[in-house]
């Protein structure tokens, strides 16, 4: 406690970036597993679709079970007077709004990683304006004087850094994460969409 009350009134903000830094990975570590986003009985249903008969089936599925994987495919299931094309349309659109879905928060671990360094530079900076201060006033014999000032230059220093570098390495996890789960989205909804359309499919091919 004593190490962050000498790092002066950077230490406040830092600190909040830390408890905010860790909420956003705890949350995410949580809601970003593969199982919760890419559920394995909307799959099974997905595979399950044989004819329009199964429609009302799915789409019940999706509407019970939320998220947005179960949004993306209840959005091909429905509207089926569309075109193939049309529908492919409606689909990367749809892609697209439950991508920032899942990448919700991630921007609060973006803006930590650019925000802690540099408040750390700036508790430096204070902390070094502190020290000329006290050797203009008092000299260079009065080492214990600014000692205060120099603790509070290196120690916001070493706590933004502290902060931004797991903040990183975990928004470039939780990215990537979010990417595959896009991925499989995507093949998920295309296998879905050649079911519904097989003779434009066929004819394609």
């Amino acid at each position: 406690m004593e190490w962050l009350i000498g790092g002066g009134p950077i230490m406040i903000p830092l600190l909040i970036c830390s408890v905010l830094a860790l909420a956003v990975i705890i949350e995410r570590t949580i809601n970003l597993r593969r199982n919760k986003i890419l559920r394995p009985e909307i799959i099974q249903t997905i595979e399950s679709i044989r004819s329009y008969e199964d429609i009302p089936f799915a789409i019940s599925k999706c509407e019970v079970i939320p998220g947005p994987f179960s949004n993306l495919l209840r959005r091909i299931l429905i509207n089926n007077h569309l075109s193939r094309e049309e529908k492919f349309v409606d689909i990367q659109a749809a892609g697209r709004q439950e991508t920032k879905t899942l990448e919700k928060r991630l921007l609060v671990l973006e803006v930590i990683t650019a925000v802690a360094p540099l408040l750390g530079l700036l508790g430096t900076v204070l902390g070094l304006e502190n020290i000329f201060g006290i050797i203009s006033e008092l000299g260079l014999g009065q080492a214990k004087a600014f000692s205060g000032g120099l603790a509070e230059a290196i120690r916001t220093t070493v706590l933004g850094l502290f902060i931004a570098i797991p903040s990183l390495v975990a928004y470039s996890y939780f990215d990537k994460k979010v990417d595959t789960f896009t991925l499989e989205m995507e093949e998920y909804s295309m296998q879905l969409l050649n079911k519904l359309y097989p003779s434009e499919n066929t004819g394609k091919k």
